[in-house]
């Protein structure tokens, strides 16, 4: 991910529309990889390949996606690899022949997403067998591919570890960040058994509404006594999308290091179930009453527009921003801020931080000169009446106190 934006900061310089640009890439591949996912697995109906639009609405309803495309660039990264890969097997499978080459592709892509955010991005090695538990197709192509994809992964890994700084770097990855957090040695919250569920209360908040619509859909076309029945295609692309969505999620849940963004390579795949589950409930309900969805989403989609706008204009104030830019009047670019260890912590105290001052948070507060308080009564009167030290009121009734 870091190479990736590299190229960016190379061709426009330093500027946060590095980030902005990035992310819109990465947003860009996404739409573009469900949408080429949706016309694969309903390519035999053209009716209802038409709609691919409905999956991508389905994945942007979510409430962490739309939070995270702009703020998480690793979870983001990590989903577009994880997609991509899924894609390039699902290519080959659907096509009944065997092609190495996309599954080599597949992976490259795998190892990349690994490198982006560690042992989750290796899922999508699992999906030639949950493809064969659903389209039962031939075992010995599926097997073949599987061995290509897994033999591409094992020896691009080890080509990987024989570069010293990488293999150095890996290491204290695994031995700090996983093994710490399957030992829940990384945690500073609860660590009972409840915590190693908070991403399956996390899913299930973020899909309330994809349940409500789905329902919503379901009650018209049962009391509406049309008869309508899934096709099988629809039942295997969900069910498909199902074992998906489960292969990502029991992992994650034998650590209690858990956060929200983690969600985001399975949202494509929640995304998908839900679309795959009302679509063809859609198409059936259009051909019935041609006027009123019609007229429904266009009203719906000029509310939408309205509210967009009217969020656009009466945004809500940023108080990190004005905290950001206030530091940087006070502060070089390029150096670091001690903050406590309650705050330091905090991406939503390092994000704005880098982003708008370009400054890092140090945790050793005598390896700088500048430290920040939340709070501008929470600084020692040692501090205040110290001339040893300057107190500076910022923003949002916090301080910045400089050694002299």
């Amino acid at each position: 991910m870091f190479g990736m934006q590299s190229l960016i900061f190379r061709l426009i310089g330093d500027s946060t529309a590095v980030e902005n640009i990035y992310n819109g890439i990465i947003l860009a591949c996404i739409v573009t990889l469900i949408v080429s996912v949706w016309r694969v697995l309903f390519r035999n109906d053209e009716q209802v390949r038409r709609h691919a639009w409905l999956p991508v609405l389905m994945w942007y309803g979510l409430r962490i996606v739309w939070w995270s495309v702009p703020n998480n660039m690793l979870d983001t990264s990590l989903a577009m690899f994880c997609l991509a890969s899924c894609y390039t097997q699902l290519l080959v499978l659907s096509k009944k022949r065997y092609a190495n080459g996309y599954w080599i592709l597949s992976g490259i892509l795998v190892l990349l997403a690994c490198l982006t955010k560690g042992p989750v991005g290796l899922f999508p090695l699992a999906f030639p067998v949950l493809y064969d538990l659903i389209f039962k197709n031939s075992r010995r192509r599926i097997f073949g591919g599987a061995l290509t994809l897994l033999a591409t992964v094992a020896i691009l890994t080890f080509a990987v570890l024989q570069y010293p700084p990488a293999r150095s770097l890996l290491k204290s990855y695994f031995d700090g960040q996983v093994m710490m957090a399957l030992l829940k040695k990384r945690e500073g919250g609860e660590k009972n058994w409840v915590a190693h569920f908070y991403l399956v209360k996390i899913l299930i908040v973020n899909i309330l509404p994809h349940i409500v619509f789905t329902g919503g859909i379901w009650f018209v076309i049962h009391f509406s006594k049309a008869g309508f029945k899934i096709s099988e295609t629809a039942k295997r692309a969900v069910l498909l999308n199902l074992l998906v969505i489960f292969s990502i999620l029991v992992p994650m849940l034998a650590s209690i290091k858990q956060s929200d963004p983690y969600l985001l390579p399975l949202t494509p795949f929640v995304a998908l179930f839900f679309a795959c589950l009302c679509v063809e409930w859609i198409v059936s309900l259009c051909r019935q009453f041609s006027f009123y969805p019609t007229f429904i989403l266009s009203f719906a989609s000029v509310i939408c527009l309205i509210f967009m706008a009217f969020q656009v204009y009466r945004s809500a104030p940023d108080r990190m921003y004005e905290i950001s830019t206030d530091l940087a009047r006070h502060i070089p670019p390029g150096s670091k801020i001690y903050a406590t260890p309650e705050i330091a912590r905090s991406p939503e105290i390092q994000t704005p931080f880098q982003r708008y001052a370009r400054l890092s948070v140090a945790f050793d507060p005598g390896a700088t000169r500048y430290a920040y308080f939340d709070d501008c009564k929470t600084v020692p009167d040692s501090i205040t009446r110290s001339p040893a030290f300057e107190v500076i009121p910022l923003a949002c009734e916090t301080a910045l106190v400089i050694a002299r």
